[in-house]
């Protein structure tokens, strides 16, 4: 599990922005009161992924919760919270839209960065070039079970390259179960250090959203990708904004 000595200024802004009530747990992790309702859970978030495709659309409340596979209820009280603090409007009682959408994924990005997710980490003997083991991976990809994609900086190599990477997360829903095929798959050896991360994602639901094969490698969408790598320690935000500024922004030209 990872957890965060310290919360910077611009998480502690979102935390305020989604009107969450914290405590502190041990001087580490700022937890959300239970109670509140947030945009960014993993149900609720699926309809800003969904919205994002298209944030320059007056979505339609019942279009959206039909695509999100939320129901109306939902919708309508996650996009309350988010006209709330400025990232959507109602363009009529049946239709919304989405207002600032770089605002609202590095909103997003900065709380996701707080959260723990748990993983598995592995080495394979004799290789260590993360390259190599991306060939490896495409090799079997037919073999190794789950519903399974790269994420972080092995996954943006693939979409938008921009920083050099030694390391491959997998992002990789129900790895605990999973992790022994992949292991008898790949020969992969327990190591604390390993170049091999097996993650067991915090959105499981809604981080396979959008999902596609790139160089025969399946690959988390962009949406997921900006999260992950811009929780990354090395080289992690300036990667997520590359994605952002090539990939996203582009896209969203039209957005208001």
């Amino acid at each position: 599990m990872l957890y965060f000595a310290y919360v910077c200024d611009d998480i502690q802004d979102v935390c305020h922005k989604i009107n969450s009530v914290y405590k502190l747990v041990n001087d580490s992790m700022k937890i959300p009161a239970p109670q509140e309702r947030n945009p960014f859970a993993d149900s609720a978030s699926m309809l800003l992924r969904v919205a994002l495709s298209d944030p320059s659309k007056a979505w339609g409340i019942r279009e959206l919760s039909r695509m999100a596979g939320t129901s109306p209820s939902l919708t309508v009280l996650t996009l309350r919270q988010l006209q709330r603090i400025g990232l959507a409007s109602r363009e009529s009682p049946a239709q919304a839209r989405i207002l600032e959408p770089v605002q609202l994924l590095r909103d997003w990005a900065a709380w996701y960065a707080m959260k723990s997710v748990k993983y598995h980490r592995f080495s394979i003997d004799g290789i260590t070039d993360a390259n190599v083991i991306l060939n490896l991976l495409s090799k079997r990809r037919s073999r190794l079970p789950g519903p399974w994609a790269l994420t972080c900086m092995a996954g943006a190599s693939l979409i938008a390259p921009f920083a050099t990477f030694n390391e491959v997360h997998v992002h990789l829903p129900g790895a605990e179960k999973l992790r022994r095929s992949w292991q008898d798959v790949l020969r992969l050896k327990r190591d604390k250090l390993g170049p091999i991360h097996l993650i067991e994602p915090y959105y499981a639901d809604s981080g396979s959203y959008g999902v596609r094969v790139v160089r025969k490698l399946p690959v988390v969408s962009e949406i997921q990708l900006y999260l992950d790598c811009y929780r990354y320690p090395v080289r992690g935000r300036e990667q997520a904004e590359h994605i952002l500024s090539e990939i996203l922004m582009p896209r969203w030209k039209n957005a208001r």
